[in-house]
């Protein structure tokens, strides 16, 4: 019989380790010839902008299937449809205005207030879509891997919603604009009168895109799944409204004067408090119940998008990947 280590060349009285590298399979290393990157790196600002793109495409669905576009579309259209429909009855309304009758018309100070279910439940649809499905499938370890880091994340997501946002919320303020601009016979001069009518309409929009975006994806990102995330939208607004009114009308009863200060605590309604200081308009007792004004809706509101954001990349600095 052969001698195995004999036969591999090594001396009978070889060490065992020696015996055993000079047994062990070989093994060689090829060049495949695969090329390596050599050009430019755009670095994070670009794979910031890339991702806030992809997101913003993502909010509208555009570049996917119909049904990922039927729910942003359709909320805005709905949204902006009484705002279309005075303007394609302008010269209708110009008559009868004409004529002496009186008409009860929208404005750009309360539009939001009187159809701000639609843009909340265009935050519920779309919301989620951002942040739920990076962590149901796994994938942030892609993007926190390369330049992108988790705070660059957090905020281009929040980006792409509000501009989202805020297209949606401006929309109907330019069809009022255009609208009363051809309600008046000189057009040129309707501009110049309702232009300074309408310029408050942009930092308003502003104001309630990024505090409806940063709220809602502020709770969107605490959960994988896009089902819990909208109701925990929901359950947080309608909680957080309900309550501070109840407790109003128990401290009213009771004779409390300090529960009406809950009212900051509102989302929605600070929101909708905030855009009546842009225009200088007082606030109606009919739907603001308490002592607080304009001015102290808006720190609210701008108070509760910096805790919003805030809470959105902590939760992104914890979150494991």
């Amino acid at each position: 019989m052969t001698d195995p280590k004999r036969a591999a060349g090594v001396p009978a009285t070889a060490p065992a380790t020696a015996i055993a590298a000079a047994t062990a399979p070989a093994g060689s290393i090829y060049d495949l010839g695969y090329r390596h990157y050599n050009g430019k790196r755009n670095g994070r600002g670009y794979a910031m902008w890339s991702l806030f793109v992809e997101s913003f495409r993502g909010v509208w669905g555009l570049g996917r299937p119909m049904t990922a576009k039927a729910a942003p579309f359709i909320l805005a259209g709905l949204y902006a449809l009484p705002a279309v429909v005075q303007l394609a009855f302008s010269s209708v309304f110009a008559q009868r205005i004409a004529a002496g009758d009186q008409l009860q018309l929208l404005n750009y100070h309360n539009y939001f207030a009187d159809f701000y279910f639609l843009a909340f439940l265009f935050c519920v649809a779309q919301a989620p879509e951002l942040v739920c499905r990076d962590q149901r499938y796994h994938v942030l370890p892609l993007y926190f891997t390369r330049a992108m880091g988790r705070m660059t994340y957090a905020v281009a997501r929040l980006g792409s919603l509000a501009l989202s946002l805020f297209i949606l919320l401006a929309a109907p303020a330019l069809a009022l604009f255009v609208g009363d601009v051809l309600m008046q016979s000189d057009a040129f001069k309707a501009v110049g009168d309702e232009l300074p009518k309408a310029l408050p309409s942009i930092p308003a929009t502003a104001l309630v895109a990024a505090g409806l975006a940063s709220l809602s994806l502020a709770i969107s990102s605490f959960s994988p799944r896009r089902a819990y995330s909208a109701i925990g939208i929901v359950a947080y607004i309608l909680l957080m409204e309900a309550i501070p009114a109840a407790l109003y009308s128990i401290g009213q009863t009771g004779g409390g004067s300090w529960t009406d200060k809950l009212f900051v605590f509102t989302p929605v309604t600070s929101l909708i408090g905030a855009t009546y200081w842009f225009f200088g308009q007082p606030l109606d007792p009919q739907d603001f119940a308490g002592s607080l004004t304009s001015g102290t809706y808006l720190v609210a509101s701008i108070g509760s998008i910096v805790v919003a954001t805030a809470v959105l990349v902590y939760r992104y600095r914890r979150v494991p990947a």
